[in-house]
């Protein structure tokens, strides 16, 4: 069972049992369910970390049912993280914030 408390809405990373690391909004937690929306899979780049799809195949616009017991921890994502995964998932891009150089 897990023990960590996720809210509705929130920009999660899941762990699975799979090995995979997933970063999605939590859009219901219901018994051993958590249903996620625009799930997106974290992988390293030459650049760092990058995102990719979760499920190329898969029609998950109504979201995806995961079974807890194949989360093997779960957490609200880092607020960079949230940044760039809201970036990658909105259809409105937001550009990067500006810096003066003196």
């Amino acid at each position: 069972m897990l023990k960590t408390k996720i809210e509705k809405d929130t920009v999660t990373t899941f762990k699975l049992v799979t090995g995979e690391e997933v970063i999605a909004r939590v859009s219901n937690i219901e018994g051993t369910t958590v249903t996620i929306d625009r799930p997106l899979v974290i992988m390293m780049s030459q650049q760092g970390l990058a995102f990719g799809t979760f499920v190329p195949t898969m029609d998950y616009k109504n979201g995806i049912e995961i079974d807890t017991r194949n989360i093997v921890v779960m957490g609200p994502a880092l607020e960079k993280v949230v940044a760039e995964y809201k970036n990658a998932t909105s259809p409105i891009k937001t550009p990067p914030k500006s810096s003066i150089i003196t």
